[in-house]
């Protein structure tokens, strides 16, 4: 059984998948065994039809039900080399709109926090657009003020590339530095210094600051949801948004101009323009 957890493991680094989607299809196949009580190798195509029609599953949501099916794909295809006949029919997926911040909203969320720490990651995260995996690894040396970049490496998909970053952004990670004086992570544990901040740590703090200011909805996703539509806003070239978001096609950076009902003309500092309003 470890053996093959292992196996995955090992594949799934050689293909250049991410840490969250390997933490994903190792406890989610961990979980397919001990439904069985049985290795994952002598569980049957019949018993896996199964599996997928149990109440308990099915009241999953699409997402969660999705990511149990690609762990079992990866599982025959890559490792057991064995040929699979599932019938199963995932839900259907609801089109919602994402949760929409304004700019007002970004900048009560910001100017009101009195934590350092939280604050930068709020405004590097929003400033730059980061994913939070991107965002909690930056290192110290990732980030050149001259140039004003961040490397964002082993992003989703295993990509690295670099961002642009504001000088707001910037000033906000100089005062950073001066109070915490990181040498490795920028934003490394409370607990282990040579570890990066855990994703539930920033999640849960932003949700508690932004409950205070009465957002009842904001999580990281949000924040690189709103830098995107803010962005287009004032004018971003799509294609420039792509890069600085990190994604492989262009298609998936379309999808934010279905939220726009105009756009307008303008930069890239988002912070910057608070003090002429």
């Amino acid at each position: 059984m470890n053996t093959l957890i292992e196996q995955v493991k090992t594949e799934i680094a050689y293909l250049g998948y991410s840490q969250s989607t390997c933490k994903s299809y190792c406890e989610h196949l961990l979980k397919l065994s001990h439904y069985f009580n049985k290795p994952l190798d002598l569980i049957t195509d019949d018993e896996l039809n199964i599996f997928f029609k149990d109440p308990a599953i099915r009241k999953l949501s699409r997402a969660s039900q999705k990511i149990q099916i690609n762990s079992i794909w990866f599982l025959f295809k890559n490792i057991l080399h064995r040929p699979l006949n599932l019938d199963i029919a995932l839900p259907k997926a609801k089109p919602r709109a994402p949760t929409y911040l304004s700019r007002d909203d970004i900048r009560r969320l910001i100017e009101s926090c009195t934590d350092m720490r939280l604050k930068t990651l709020i405004v590097v995260c929003y400033g730059c657009g980061l994913r939070i995996g991107e965002l909690l690894r930056i290192k110290v040396q990732d980030i050149d003020g001259q140039r004003k970049t961040i490397l964002i490496e082993h992003g989703k998909g295993d990509k690295s590339r670099y961002v642009v970053v504001s000088d707001s952004v910037l000033n906000q990670l100089r005062c950073y530095w001066k109070m915490y004086h990181p040498t490795g992570w920028m934003f490394y544990s409370r607990w282990l210094m040579d570890k990066p901040m855990s994703p539930s740590s920033f999640r849960k703090a932003l949700k508690k600051h932004a409950q205070m200011c009465g957002l009842k909805h904001c999580n990281p996703h949000v924040l690189r949801h709103a830098y995107a539509t803010h962005q287009l806003e004032l004018g971003m070239p799509l294609h420039q948004l792509q890069h600085q978001l990190g994604h492989s096609d262009i298609r998936t950076t379309q999808s934010y101009l279905h939220w726009l009902p105009e756009l307008g003309h303008g930069g890239i500092d988002l912070l910057a323009s608070w003090g002429n309003q």
